[in-house]
């Protein structure tokens, strides 16, 4: 197992989770450094997200990362949570389930989570901060109708109706 991490309670967890679902640790890394784990992958990952699972089959690798910026903190079970969910991925996988989310927080894994670390379905669906959307900065009038259109590029627009 090679661990890139930044905070001690990640490895808790991890151990706990690990002899729960009865993983092997062989092939596994975990990192809690976004850019780390672009790098495993070969690809740049979403910044709003609190975890993610892949299994890289030309490292032969369970590659996971922890992203804590994104996981809210002061929520008790929120760490335990995401690092459950992640290495669910894994067991399912190991299995051969390779079914992803149908809808996050809302679908089995949720409730296998919930069941595993005790947490309520809420806490489930709200251990990851929401993600703050940038107001567009431009308005645009629809040349025809007059419609306005909310915009955070510039160019020519136009409503649908129109």
């Amino acid at each position: 197992m090679l661990l890139d991490l930044d905070d001690d309670r990640i490895l808790d967890h991890l151990e706990t989770y690990i002899a729960k679902l009865r993983l092997p640790t062989d092939h596994l890394w975990v990192t809690s450094r976004r850019a780390t784990y672009n790098e495993w992958v070969g690809r740049k990952v979403g910044g709003s997200i609190g975890g993610a699972y892949v299994y890289h089959p030309g490292r032969g690798k369970h590659l996971i990362l922890i992203n804590l910026r994104r996981i809210d903190l002061s929520r008790p079970k929120s760490l335990e949570i995401v690092v459950c969910e992640e290495l669910l991925h894994m067991r399912h996988r190991i299995d051969g389930d390779r079914r992803r989310h149908a809808r996050h927080g809302y679908d089995r894994i949720a409730v296998q989570v919930s069941e595993l670390t005790g947490a309520t379905m809420d806490d489930v669906r709200s251990c990851v901060k929401p993600v703050a959307r940038r107001a567009p900065k431009y308005v645009y009038a629809c040349p025809r109708c007059r419609m306005e259109v909310p915009r955070s590029r510039t160019g020519v627009w136009s409503c649908g109706r129109c």
